[in-house]
């Protein structure tokens, strides 16, 4: 069985912007979109730029824009290369006010 992380309070993420969080000593990125809360790797698939510190957000979208490379929020999956591999996904879960993802 996985273990639940309480990794940030609902009203630490605005809507369309991301916040950096640590899952284990893994970076991970947190993004609201539709006032739901999902996650992904920090790390672009492509050359491993961070994406809190180099994205645009359009809606489901983050474009990592170290060179341009897009994906969906909610999937992870490549829009627009460069990158051709997907982001990692974690599982999300809001008790309360506090935001848990699964290690």
């Amino acid at each position: 069985m996985m273990a639940k992380v309480k990794v940030a309070n609902v009203n630490d993420i605005g809507e369309g912007e991301l916040k950096k969080v640590e899952v284990g000593s893994e970076p991970v990125v947190l993004f609201k979109v539709d006032g739901k809360i999902y996650a992904t790797q920090n790390k672009c698939s492509h050359v491993g730029c961070g994406l809190d510190e180099n994205h645009a957000i359009q809606g489901e979208i983050v474009e990592c824009t170290c060179h341009g490379s897009q994906f969906n929020i909610k999937t992870g999956a490549v829009i627009l290369p460069p990158a051709v591999e997907s982001l990692k996904t974690y599982q999300v879960s809001v008790k309360g006010e506090e935001v848990f993802i699964e290690e």
